[in-house]
């Protein structure tokens, strides 16, 4: 039975999930250390109650069915800690945290009170990137041997209502930067292409941006089906540029979130095929990603990326940042 949720940081993307969560729940009640953010929700949303602390939430109802974490990286492991202490379900905003640490334990406890958790990468939601999974799993482009993977957009351009310095993207002890909120790639290359073998990563600042966190970030992973890959994020593209570029034996697959398209060559068709999908189609997957979570607390599906698979993309990106800090290919432990 759902209850009520808390929803955990009432920014751009709180405000989103309560838009989806808001069908499925008529109690919801909002936390956030920003006076202006729960007046301006309050207004928006039908909202229950709204709290300067998640721990005073907490500590007033019991009847929340899940948490959604919103709030920036470097306070994800706290709150999830606290929902666990009171049996709660968990929705947690990517990336999991700003390192690995502490999450471990934490997952051990959430598996033994059997509690429902997902971490929002919710790529994997879009139409067209479960097409290019199913293409792939047929092997139209034959054995795949390297991959290409650009992600890149202007950080000032994100929130153009507020100055970028203020915002935590710009704060690396909140988990802001380029590896750390762009790891939507690193979770759909793992989706398509398995685990990573070992990564040589160069992560730092190339630009004028007045941040603490990386801009930049290029990685070399060597998968353990012996793809070499090539993954270039960063916070300086004055036009968004988001695209996967798969090549094998038989073709090319090139996967593409700002047109919305996948274009295929075929050797043996000997020219390239197009696949049109839409911006609303894309956007669908924050509707999609609702339901599906909505489904696992009923019981009704698995967790499609739990906190044990969500670890992976973030032990991934711990290890990426030691690779740039020692020059160093490192093994994926």
């Amino acid at each position: 039975m759902l209850n009520a949720i808390l929803v955990v940081g009432v920014g751009s993307i709180g405000k989103r999930h309560i838009s989806n969560f808001k069908k499925y729940f008529k109690k919801i009640d909002i936390a956030d250390t920003r006076s202006d953010r729960l007046k301006d929700v309050s207004k928006l949303y039908k909202i229950r109650n709204s709290y300067k602390s998640y721990i005073d939430a907490l500590k007033n109802h019991n009847d929340y069915s899940a948490v959604i974490v919103c709030t920036p990286p470097h306070l994800h492991l706290d709150i999830a800690k606290e929902a666990v202490k009171k049996n709660i379900n968990l929705f947690i905003e990517k990336p999991l945290s700003i390192n690995s640490k502490g999450w471990k334990e934490l997952n051990r406890k959430i598996i033994n009170k059997k509690l429902i958790n997902y971490v929002a990468f919710c790529h994997r939601h879009i139409k067209y990137t479960q097409k290019l999974k199913s293409l792939l799993d047929k092997n139209i482009i034959g054995k795949i041997i390297n991959i290409n993977l650009r992600w890149g957009s202007y950080l000032p351009d994100w929130h153009p209502y507020e100055d970028y310095r203020s915002f935590y993207m710009a704060k690396k002890n909140q988990g802001g930067g380029a590896l750390l909120d762009e790891s939507h790639g690193i979770d759909l290359v793992r989706y398509l292409f398995g685990e990573v073998d070992s990564v040589f990563a160069k992560v730092g600042n190339f630009s004028d941006l007045e941040i603490s966190s990386d801009d930049n970030a290029y990685l070399t992973l060597i998968f353990k089906e012996k793809i070499i890959g090539h993954l270039n994020f960063d916070l300086v593209a004055r036009h968004p540029r988001i695209y996967l570029e798969i090549n094998g034996s038989e073709g090319i697959i090139i996967w593409d979130r700002v047109e919305h398209t996948i274009k295929i060559f075929e050797i043996k068709k000997n020219k390239w095929k197009t696949l049109n999908f839409s911006k609303e189609e894309f956007m669908e997957m924050y509707p999609r990603q609702a339901k599906h979570f909505i489904n696992c607390l009923k019981g009704k599906e698995k967790e499609k990326i739990d906190i044990t698979d969500a670890l992976k993309t973030q032990n991934l990106i711990d290890t990426s940042f030691s690779s740039s800090k020692y020059e160093k290919l490192l093994k994926i432990k």
